[in-house]
């Protein structure tokens, strides 16, 4: 015996039901995948910004050490022209 193409109301109303479900089912599946997505970008951001800011760090020091070495160098050479004109 074939299958009427018509449906009765309880039969709809069960198959709405489960379709709802289901909709429910694959919403929550993706909201809980976007969430995940976004935790591994925030990780990956936070790790690159800890590898700018040691980046910044050492720059720093570096630019702090030039400087020493610009002073360093700077009093040597006015300390060795203020020995020469006081020696002649």
């Amino acid at each position: 015996m074939a299958k009427s193409p018509v449906v009765n109301s309880a039969e709809f109303e069960e198959q709405l039901i489960r379709l709802r479900e289901k909709f429910s089912l694959l919403e929550r599946s993706l909201s809980l995948k976007a969430d995940e997505i976004v935790f591994t970008m925030a990780v990956s951001h936070r790790k690159e910004i800890d590898q700018l800011k040691e980046e910044v760090i050492h720059l720093q020091e570096q630019l702090k050490k030039v400087k020493q070495d610009q002073k360093s160098s700077y009093i040597k050479k006015v300390s060795q022209l203020a020995k020469n004109r006081s020696v002649v």
